[in-house]
């Protein structure tokens, strides 16, 4: 669930009262508080604006990505690591599982989108006409 930056620091600021505001429809009172416990480590690393949506990816070259995964397996916890480099602690659990699995070429960005047609697989032209 995708939470509005206004909503965040209204959470935040209750955090640091003492209270916990009120725990939206379909989310364990668990989860959600552990999500407000990671924006006020977020902010507190990375400044306020951390926390605002932005519009536009990071890119992450392989030798960044290796670096943070190096952390993870010499026994760093997982969700610290990724608080500190400010990302999402699910994304750098892919990354250290495509480490562990095909090594440091699944750290390596795949191109997106549908491969190109191949020329050699045209069909043959038909030189008899239907009926």
């Amino acid at each position: 669930m995708r939470y509005s930056y206004e909503f965040k620091r209204k959470a935040i600021e209750l955090f640091y009262q003492g209270k916990w505001p009120k725990t939206p429809v379909g989310v364990s009172t668990h989860t959600f508080h552990r999500q407000i416990r990671d924006w006020v480590k977020l902010e507190r690393l990375h400044g306020l604006d951390i926390n605002k949506c932005r519009g536009t990816n990071k890119y992450w070259s392989p030798k960044e990505k290796y670096e943070l995964v190096c952390q993870v397996l010499s026994g760093q916890g997982l969700r610290a690591v990724a608080i500190v480099a400010g990302i999402n602690s699910g994304q750098l659990y892919q990354w250290v599982h495509k480490y562990k699995t095909l090594g440091y070429n699944g750290l390596i960005n795949k191109p997106k989108g549908r491969p190109l047609k191949d020329s050699k697989m045209k069909l043959p032209k038909n030189t008899s006409p239907r009926t």
